[in-house]
């Protein structure tokens, strides 16, 4: 069972507060295994916005299922664009772990 993103939520999002308050090092372990969460929901966003599509085009009056595709898809774009912005996160958080020690950033 994945962990909790309680430093995200803690933060808020915010990769700045997030450097403040951090007390140790982003592995970058949690950037891959963020980037590899958010990467295996987008064959269902391609799944959704297929029949969602299709349903237009040849359904155009099936409004009910026109509707409830169009729900699917955006419950699975809102998981995908949580999951960009924790990866977001541990990145920026990264990138001011690096500036702070060497001056620049490889990233």
């Amino acid at each position: 069972m994945p962990r909790e993103a309680q430093f995200f939520d803690f933060c808020s999002g915010s990769a700045v507060k997030g450097f403040l308050k951090l007390q140790g090092n982003i592995p970058p372990r949690w950037i891959d295994n963020s980037r590899a969460s958010r990467k295996t929901i987008e064959p269902s966003i391609e799944k959704y916005l297929r029949k969602l599509q299709r349903l237009r085009k040849k359904h155009p009056r099936a409004k009910s299922a026109i509707k409830s595709a169009k729900k699917d898809l955006l419950d699975t774009l809102n998981q995908w664009e949580l999951r960009y912005r924790k990866e977001s996160f541990y990145r920026g958080i990264r990138t001011l772990l690096d500036i702070d020690r060497e001056g620049s950033s490889k990233l």
